[in-house]
């Protein structure tokens, strides 16, 4: 996927062992132009966050519902400090929204048959381990155009379990019946 194509998602991984959902974005762009980097980096996280409220996350994968969502930002390319403060603006406003947010660089150049010097000692952080399941998004769902995150589907009926009612409710019905 590309930067440029704002209306798309470029990934989605999930991690079950950590109940997390990464809504990725893939940055291969460099920083030449960087108002209208920030211009595009302003409007695919924007689309995403559209996409995450409007509910199509759990439309398309209903296994994630209750796990953490994390919008990581993937570049192939360093950024300037005048990006990075960008994106650490763009950070805050995520997380005022209730989001989690990862940064990290993806050095394609070995692949580019281009030599890389390898450093001796380098100092990193942990990194979370793979996720364990590929949730893919379920084929028989409706894909409808949702506006609220309340809306959903109902479930199957081979895949409903036997609830109880909610005591309240139980406690309502009492009353009307006595």
């Amino acid at each position: 996927m590309s930067l440029r194509d704002v209306d798309a998602i470029d990934y989605i991984g999930v991690n079950i062992l950590f109940k997390r959902v990464y809504v990725g974005l893939f940055d291969e762009l460099d920083w030449r132009d960087e108002r209208e980097h920030q211009d595009l980096l302003t409007k695919k996280v924007d689309r995403y966050i559209r996409y995450i409220r409007s509910g199509k996350l759990l439309l398309n994968y209903p296994k994630v519902r209750g796990y953490e969502i994390v919008i990581e930002y993937v570049s192939t390319h360093s950024m300037p400090s005048s990006a990075r403060e960008f994106w650490k603006s763009r950070e805050r406003l995520l997380a005022d929204a209730g989001y989690t947010t990862r940064a990290r660089g993806v050095d394609v150049r070995p692949s580019l048959g281009i030599a890389v010097e390898k450093p001796e000692h380098v100092e990193a952080e942990p990194v979370e381990p793979p996720a364990l399941e590929v949730l893919d998004a379920d084929p028989h769902a409706q894909l409808a155009d949702v506006t609220d995150i309340s809306y959903l589907p109902p479930l199957s009926p081979e895949s409903r379990r036997r609830q109880a009612l909610p005591l309240l409710r139980r406690l309502a019905m009492r009353q009307a019946a006595g």
